[in-house]
């Protein structure tokens, strides 16, 4: 079932639902608080079982939003291309049902950057990582400073720390277009396929404000080390891709920031584990790793940390990096300090 209306907005948003019916109203009250009004907001049910539906209909009221109710739960990845599918705007985002804008303005500034920047392919923003709609636990900013940049520059960025989030990142729909939308194949890591994919086909603004909230869950892939498995084949599938979009001379010119990629990829929800002080998790992490491509996961300088943070304890861990700090040895105590944590996974799994 359907519910539409007949104007064409500039900005399509796409809200996936499942089961979220007590995150709903603050998600979507923050959408349609927006300064910015020229949206239209596709809200997909995809066959709650909870109270999701008593929740959205207050909802329709608004003539903005329109409700699609499956009939039968069709999963995150085929309601999101969904979504994107029956999106009219020149301009489209989704929003996971638990996330949030964090400011009224955020459409207003975001859609702004955009129109002064033809070629850019998408606008993000910094966010926050919270426990509830109260607690913000961390803030992730790409840049001390807002910019308009080169999108080969930034996608040599992306790919050796993190791509944007995927709730409220707002992309061209030309561009969307121009990539092939999203890969109904990729499961778990449909934001690097398609922010990696964007950078290919024009420039990227990023706005240093925290505009939206990222609601952080336990994983659901957490404890399976098959859809660890299946995740970091996504990734390195990605990476193959997205490299294989750039003209060979830069290939040439860049794979070592490829190699870099890749081990980072798979060493980091092992890194993750262990320093998480589920020791036993992490190492079965790390195996899934080395079955896959072996000598880049083995040796490189994470594993050597993973193997001390281990023997020394979470306690000894800290004094030995707190020591290397009064130290004069730059190389020594940057190793000694946690591997940075390449987060290049979507929650499809969270279905």
């Amino acid at each position: 079932m359907e519910t539409r209306n007949a104007s064409t907005p500039l900005l399509s948003v796409t809200v996936l639902n499942y089961n979220y019916g007590h995150f709903l109203p603050t998600c979507l009250d923050s959408i349609l608080g927006q300064t910015f009004k020229d949206f239209e907001l596709i809200l997909i049910n995809d066959r709650s079982t909870d109270n999701s539906l008593e929740v959205i209909r207050p909802y329709l009221a608004d003539p903005r939003v329109r409700l699609v109710d499956h009939q039968e739960n069709k999963g995150f990845v085929a309601s999101l291309i969904e979504g994107c599918d029956l999106s009219r705007g020149k301009y489209i985002t989704v929003i996971s049902a638990d996330d949030w804008a964090t400011d009224m303005t955020a459409f207003e500034k975001q859609i702004a950057m955009l129109e002064q920047h033809p070629d850019a392919a998408f606008a993000f923003t910094a966010y926050g990582l919270y426990e509830d709609e109260e607690h913000c636990v961390h803030i992730t900013r790409a840049a001390s400073e807002s910019y308009v940049r080169s999108g080969i520059e930034v996608f040599q960025e992306f790919v050796l720390s993190t791509v944007p989030l995927h709730s409220g990142t707002i992309l061209r729909r030309t561009h969307y277009d121009a990539i092939g939308g999203y890969d109904p194949k990729i499961k778990y890591s449909l934001d690097a396929q398609i922010f990696l994919g964007l950078c290919h086909t024009g420039k990227v603004a990023y706005i240093n404000e925290v505009l939206y909230a990222y609601r952080r869950h336990p994983s659901s892939m957490s404890k399976s080390v098959s859809a660890l498995r299946t995740a970091l084949e996504e990734v390195l599938f990605i990476l193959n891709w997205s490299f294989g979009m750039l003209p060979v001379a830069e290939q040439r010119k860049l794979a070592w920031v490829r190699r870099k990629a890749e081990r980072r990829a798979l060493i980091a929800f092992a890194v993750d584990a262990i320093f998480s002080n589920q020791y036993r998790l992490g190492w079965r992490f790390y195996l899934v790793g080395v079955r896959l491509m072996p000598v880049q996961t083995i040796f490189q300088r994470a594993t050597a940390i993973m193997a001390l943070r281990l023997a020394l304890g979470e306690k000894g861990f800290t004094a030995l990096r707190n020591f290397s700090d009064h130290l004069r040895l730059p190389a020594f105590r940057k190793a000694l300090h946690q591997p940075a944590i390449q987060h290049l996974v979507e929650r499809g799994g969270r279905e």
